[in-house]
């Protein structure tokens, strides 16, 4: 990831994850935004792999499907 370090996020994602319950079961809090110029933060609970696995998938595809938003440095190359 040449040059990685001087670019602008366009898009974040702050996962905290956790065991809860009986038997433990793997949780997270999923705070993102597809828009890292903005400043809405979308924050989802989730349980399981399959589930926090899936809210991650979701913020990807929003980020993919803004290319516009994405700085010069990414979508010049």
């Amino acid at each position: 990831m040449a040059g990685a370090a001087t670019r602008k996020p366009t898009a974040i994602l702050v996962v905290a994850a956790w065991y809860e319950g009986e038997p433990p079961r793997l949780a997270a809090r999923i705070t993102y935004t597809s828009d890292a110029s903005r400043p809405s933060l979308v924050t989802v609970t989730a349980a399981g792999p399959d589930e926090i696995t899936s809210a991650v998938g979701e913020w990807l595809s929003q980020a993919e499907a803004a290319p516009t938003r994405r700085d010069a440095a990414v979508t010049d190359e």
